[in-house]
């Protein structure tokens, strides 16, 4: 239809509503201390070191907070079990934990679900072809477990692996998540670590 004469031509102009989303997070949610004292938003210390173990190709040593973990790296070396030849490696993992590590934890654990993960975490940036027809083996020993276990574990790892020379897409780290009020997600990372070498002075 036409529009009459002298009728003014009708347009669309879109409201502008003001920003009315909530806060993630109420006053009274970040009013507490966490148990070994740090504030809501305060992430624990952190420490890597490299060469902490001089008979393995390649090591690291991490403290996160009150979790302390070591990582040894052996290879790449003559796979032990007979198998065809490939064209990629073989990548092994292995965590344990220390007698003493948590008076909840037996002794000498190993911690298979634990080793499945930070083998499916690593083998996705390790240049697998590079060394055809042999074994890369990581063992990591948590020393003291005082909570992000696997986290630590997986970001030591990464940088033992560079310090023995793995060839790496990049390197990788972890965080760990925990659920707060409920309906609240905040991250326990393990991304910022001042990284040294053994002799240095931090």
């Amino acid at each position: 239809m036409a529009a009459k004469p002298g009728a003014a031509t009708p347009t669309y102009s879109p409201k502008l509503v003001g920003s009315s989303r909530l806060p993630i997070f109420k006053d009274s949610d970040l009013d507490w201390s966490r148990p070994d004292g740090r504030g809501f938003h305060q992430c624990r210390p952190a420490l890597l070191q490299t060469g902490a173990v001089s008979s393995a190709s390649g090591s690291a040593y991490a403290e996160f907070g009150n979790t302390k973990v070591i990582v040894s790296v052996f290879g790449p070396r003559e796979s032990k079990k007979a198998m065809v030849f490939s064209d990629v490696g073989r990548l092994n993992c292995n965590v344990s934990y220390t007698t003493f590590a948590s008076p909840t934890i037996g002794q000498g654990t190993d911690h298979k679900e634990y080793s499945s993960m930070l083998h499916k975490a690593l083998e996705g940036v390790i240049m697998m072809e590079t060394f055809p027809k042999t074994t890369v083996d990581v063992f990591a020993l948590v020393l003291e477990s005082g909570g992000s276990d696997l986290s630590v574990v997986i970001s030591c790892a990464s940088l033992a692996l560079a310090d023995a020379g793995i060839m790496m897409y990049d390197l990788i780290t972890a965080v760990s998540v925990v659920c707060a009020c409920y309906n609240s997600c905040i991250h326990s990372s393990a991304l910022s670590f001042k990284v040294i070498s053994i002799g240095e002075e931090c």
